[in-house]
């Protein structure tokens, strides 16, 4: 796949050339409310790689190249125990041979399911450390300490942090704009708004700093803050337009794209289910055919769904499937507790 200027010139060679980069996008069949005026499309990312959940995948094109070139080391990683980040990506650098250890934070349900079953599958007892939920404001410095440790045993390590939030993804990020762009494209008609979802923000963050380099100030961008605040959106957001303008080597292009912040619509603290999430996740599957994870996908959509009742959309509409259906690892229970409610 090759960008448009300025991009291809500007991450063409920094990407993995193995990974793919491309998702298809088609329309979308039920659960949403219906608009001849609005057709409804969603952009398949959880089909860029069956072992990393979703667009995570983008972060790791230019991730994995920048690990692979850092020399003989041990990669630490952080993210809670049943964090999608941390499983996708440890299999990723297991794959290719290179020694992974990860800094998780200790669940209050110990029992191994999910993602926590299989990450500890990937990585032995002694590649794995846990903090304690009191401890894990100084994850960071935790994960020093250990970096030190083992440069004192003349071994290198290099930290990933919680969500892949590193420069180094920054090339891949920028990925997703050009994507949709080729996928409006194909499809020949133009967007006139993106619904997408948010956990850390750094996809959301590349798609929008993409569409600046390709002076798109179209679609409008509206995003579900499945975790955190506009203000740590806005943040984080700064911190990687100066990475950027820093590799560009010139300030960012204005203006910008509109951006909107959505509150999930139920259960919207921060890894919490209910019954209305649950049941919408046999609804979504049954009306679309679509097996979508809880905690991020669903209530991203069912936010989507409240939102287009709430004001009927005008324009194509492209609602991106960020998840997987990985993600639906240690949910069954919960799920099938919904089955007759549905």
């Amino acid at each position: 796949m090759s960008f448009p200027e300025p991009l291809q010139q500007l991450i063409g060679d920094r990407l993995d050339r193995e990974l793919n980069r491309k998702s298809r996008c088609h329309p979308l069949n039920g659960y949403l409310p219906q608009c001849p005026s609005a057709p409804l499309f969603i952009k398949r990312e959880d089909e860029l790689n069956a072992n990393a959940v979703g667009t995570k995948q983008r972060k790791y094109l230019s991730l994995i190249p920048t690990l692979e070139h850092s020399g003989n080391c041990r990669i630490i990683l952080i993210g809670s125990a049943h964090s999608n980040n941390v499983l996708g990506l440890a299999q990723l650098l297991r794959s290719r041979g290179l020694d992974v250890s990860a800094l998780i934070k200790t669940p209050g349900n110990k029992a191994l399911t999910g993602n926590h079953l299989l990450l500890s599958m990937l990585l032995p007892g002694d590649r794995m450390a846990y903090v304690s939920p009191r401890e894990w404001p100084e994850v960071a410095q935790i994960a020093q300490r250990e970096a030190d440790r083992l440069s004192q045993q003349g071994v290198r390590a290099v930290i990933i942090p919680e969500g892949g939030d590193s420069e180094a993804v920054l090339p891949g990020i920028l990925t997703l704009a050009a994507d949709v762009q080729r996928n409006s494209r194909d499809l020949g008609l133009e967007f006139r708004d993106i619904w997408t979802d948010s956990g850390t923000g750094i996809s959301a963050i590349g798609l929008l700093l993409g569409m600046r380099l390709l002076g798109l100030t179209r679609p409008r961008v509206h995003i579900t803050q499945i975790a955190g605040d506009p203000e740590e959106f806005r943040q984080r957001y700064a911190r990687f337009e100066t990475w950027l303008e820093r590799l560009i080597g010139s300030p960012l292009p204005d203006p910008r794209p509109e951006v909107r912040f959505l509150r999930p619509a139920s259960a919207a603290a921060y890894g919490s289910i209910n019954k209305t999430i649950l049941d919408e996740s046999w609804r979504i599957a049954r009306e679309t055919g679509l097996l979508m994870d809880p905690v991020y996908s669903v209530k991203h959509l069912y936010t989507v769904k409240c939102e287009m009742r709430h004001q009927t959309p005008d324009g194509p509409q492209l609602i991106l499937y960020n998840g997987g259906t990985l993600g639906l690892c240690g949910f069954q229970s919960a799920l099938a507790s919904r089955k007759l409610m549905v």
